[in-house]
C-alpha cells in the first residue's frame, strides 16, 4: 500500500555495471508495462553523474509512459531508501524539470498532491512520490508522479504519467509499477534461520 510521507536484478546493482547496463538488466516487462530502449546520458559529453534512463509503455498499448532513471550525480555513500537528505533535493529538482518543460509541451503544473512513499519488501519507505496534475492547452489533463529513492548507492527516479483519473486509480498504478521495480532492484531478504530441532519430551 502507499504509505503517507518504500529480485534478480538487485544483485547487479552492487556490481560494476554502468547505469545503462543496470537498466538493460531490468525485466522486459514490469507490472504490465513493456521496456523500451535505454538512453545513456553518462556516455555523452558533460554527462558524468547523469546515469541513464529507460522508458516503459503499457504492454497492451494506449496512453501512458513510465521512465526510470539511474544516476548518482557523483555522490557516494548514499543510504538506501528515502532517508538521505539528497532525496528531498532530487524531488524538488525533478518537479522543477517538469515545470521547465511545460511551456515546450504546452502544459502547466496545475496542482500538487501530498507526498507518499512506496514501501520495499522490508516494509520501509523505498521511493518517495510527489503527485502532480498537468493541465494541457485545450483542456486535457494528466496525472504525473515523480518518485525518488536510493538503491545500490545511486538514485532511482521514476516518473510516470497517466491520463487523468480518480486519484486513487493513478496512485494504485504507480504503486504497482513502483513495487515491481523495487522487487527487481532490491536485494532479496536474508533467509530465515533454520528452526532448532526439539529434543524428545520438550
Amino acid at each position: 500500500m502507499l504509505l503517507p510521507a518504500v529480485p534478480a536484478a538487485a544483485q547487479d546493482l552492487k556490481g560494476p555495471l554502468p547505469m545503462a547496463g543496470l537498466l538493460n538488466a531490468l525485466p522486459a516487462e514490469l507490472a504490465g508495462w513493456r521496456r523500451g530502449a535505454v538512453t545513456d546520458f553518462e556516455g555523452k559529453p558533460g554527462g558524468t553523474g547523469l546515469g541513464a534512463a529507460v522508458e516503459y509503455r503499457p504492454a497492451v498499448g494506449g496512453p501512458g509512459v513510465a521512465t526510470i532513471y539511474f544516476y548518482d550525480r557523483g555522490e557516494t555513500g548514499l543510504p538506501p531508501g528515502t532517508v538521505a537528505p539528497a532525496v528531498a533535493g532530487e524531488i524538488r529538482r525533478a518537479v522543477g524539470e517538469v515545470e521547465a518543460v511545460g511551456p515546450l509541451r504546452r502544459f502547466a503544473v496545475a496542482a500538487r498532491g501530498p507526498e507518499a512513499d512506496i514501501a520495499g519488501a522490508d516494509g520501509r519507505p523505498a521511493l518517495r512520490c510527489q503527485p502532480l496534475v498537468l493541465a494541457f492547452e485545450g483542456g486535457n489533463r494528466a496525472d504525473s508522479h515523480v518518485c525518488l529513492g536510493v538503491e545500490g548507492g545511486h538514485f532511482v527516479k521514476l516518473r510516470m504519467t497517466l491520463p487523468a483519473s480518480a486519484e486513487s486509480l493513478s496512485a494504485k498504478a504507480v504503486e504497482a509499477f513502483g513495487q515491481a521495480l523495487l522487487a527487481a532492484v532490491q536485494p532479496p531478504p536474508p533467509p530465515a534461520p533454520p528452526a532448532r530441532a526439539r529434543r524428545p519430551g520438550q
